[in-house]
């Protein structure tokens, strides 16, 4: 069966009744086709469905199958019936997919970029261009595109037989039917579109492109139209202003001041970088005059609360001399650090005395074996470095 799809005539019905035609159950769902239906299905023309209930009952999906469009319900429906939609869902989504139309046209008037594909989701939309766009055409575009929604063009819906279409200024080579739908913007624009509308450019309020990538050997921009841009200001000044008050300066010199703040971070990260490399190396030096000695082999063994990479650090200074070999270990926030190593002039089974103690503190690490580090989640420094010890000495 055919059913009449009254949003294609009249994007701002809302509610209608309807009589049922089939409400069949297939798994967990209800399927149900009426005779007439305001509601729009999913991913048709690239747009979500409608939201809303029929006589009551939530409507779970909108799908469209050749000529029938099919709601599902999880309970099931008879007789006439009450179809109810989400306007608020609804206009938004109108607002944005005019506003598609309007960008596109934008960006095919001003440099010649065909749109070839999109998509409008719950959250943003994004339009794909066959062309490579710059900042400046992406702010150009975005100003024609404003100017057309200020001067409240009006939008219509008509159907027309495929010949006669081809004789509108059409933005797109649609595909051939017997008849095309074409959304008209006055004076600007004529597409062929299967989506619901908004009446006039101005109820779109606003469209801002929020971002840009390149895409194959395109471009990807997404923006957002009417309540979704509005949103998305307050959202980002309401962040300007707290940026501004926790930096003490006027939102326009945000950037200024982030810079001079980032570069007077990235040298005093260096600064602390020399400074601890100073400090390990004094350590170093300090553990060496602990160093136990056999066989000609200074061994240092050591537990401290530095950080794994800190250790690797001393260690690797103490091995920069011959004849040295060295066990570090450390405890902090539930986590053990091992790290052992030797001078390259030696030719202790490192290695082999590594995996004990690293059984003993279930460590996740390697090395070779000459330095070796890792790190583990049982608090037992105290055993592992007995264990190298006893092994070593």
């Amino acid at each position: 069966m055919t059913s009449e799809k009254i949003f294609m005539d009249d994007s701002y019905i809302t509610e209608l009744e309807a009589e049922v035609a089939s409400c069949v159950q297939k798994d967990e769902y209800y399927e149900v086709i009426l005779d007439k239906t305001i509601f729009y299905p999913h991913m048709s023309g690239g747009q979500p469905k409608d939201e809303g209930t029929i006589s009551g009952i939530k409507v779970i999906n909108v799908l469209e199958r050749g000529d029938e469009i099919v709601h599902l319900l999880k309970e099931p429906v008879e007789g006439t019936v009450k179809l109810s939609v989400d306007f608020g869902t609804r206009f938004d989504y109108m607002q944005q997919h005019t506003g598609q139309h309007i960008l596109s046209y934008a960006l095919a008037k001003l440099f010649g970029g065909n749109t070839v594909g999109f998509h409008l989701s719950e959250s943003y939309t994004t339009i794909d261009l066959d062309i490579l766009l710059t900042d400046e055409m992406v702010v150009a575009a975005e100003q024609l595109s404003n100017r057309i929604i200020y001067e409240n063009k009006k939008v219509t819906a008509r159907e027309y037989a495929y010949e006669d279409a081809l004789k509108l200024n059409l933005s797109k080579m649609p595909v051939e039917l017997d008849h095309l739908r074409i959304i008209s913007i006055e004076n600007y624009d004529d597409n062929a579109c299967g989506g619901t509308h908004v009446n006039y450019t101005g109820e779109i309020g606003i469209i801002k492109v929020t971002k840009k990538e390149k895409y194959k050997s395109g471009t990807r921009v997404e923006f957002l139209c009417g309540r979704r841009a509005l949103d998305d200001y307050i959202v980002k000044n309401k962040s300007l202003l707290d940026l501004s008050a926790l930096l003490t300066c006027r939102a326009d010199m945000l950037q200024e001041n982030i810079e001079k703040i980032l570069n007077e971070n990235k040298k005093l990260t260096k600064d602390i970088s020399t400074l601890g490399s100073e400090l390990n190396e004094y350590k170093a030096r300090e553990l060496t005059s602990n160093a136990v000695v056999k066989d000609g082999v200074s061994f240092v063994f050591n537990k401290s609360d530095n950080d794994v990479k800190d250790l690797r650090s001393i260690c690797s200074k103490l091995i920069e001399t011959d004849n040295y070999a060295a066990v570090l270990v450390s405890e902090s926030d539930n986590t053990c650090n091992l790290v052992m190593g030797q001078s390259k002039n030696l030719s202790l089974d490192m290695k082999n005395i590594f995996e004990q103690c690293k059984a003993v503190i279930n460590g996740k690490g390697g090395g070779n074996n000459y330095l070796l580090q890792c790190t583990g989640d049982l608090l037992r420094a105290d055993e592992c470095l007995e264990l190298a010890r006893n092994t070593l000495l």
